[in-house]
């Protein structure tokens, strides 16, 4: 198991304008998707955003509603593009 995701094993992040994981942007709803740890992996969900989570899968952009993905998996939230490392290191997951 990843070290990084061990330490935040069985947490939940809230993404948006309001959550864990605050983004400013009024393209991002204000609680646009969550991230959740369970086992190692990393777990995305929608939480029904006006204007939807996609994933980046060779240079298009993939809707996405919820399941598991890579921790370096690019994403975009409204008009935002992030990695799902990026959003937890908002979060201060990773911090030292």
């Amino acid at each position: 198991m990843n070290e990084e995701l061990k330490r935040i094993e069985s947490r939940t992040y809230v993404i948006g304008r309001e959550g864990h994981i605050y983004i400013n942007d009024p393209s991002v709803s204000k609680q646009h998707a969550k991230i959740q740890v369970s086992n190692g992996e990393v777990y995305l969900c929608d939480l029904g955003s006006t204007n939807g989570t996609f994933l980046v899968k060779n240079d298009r952009l993939v809707p996405f509603k919820e399941g598991y993905v890579q921790i370096n998996q690019p994403i975009v939230l409204g008009n935002q593009h992030y990695t799902i490392r990026r959003l937890l290191e908002i979060a201060g997951a990773f911090a030292a």
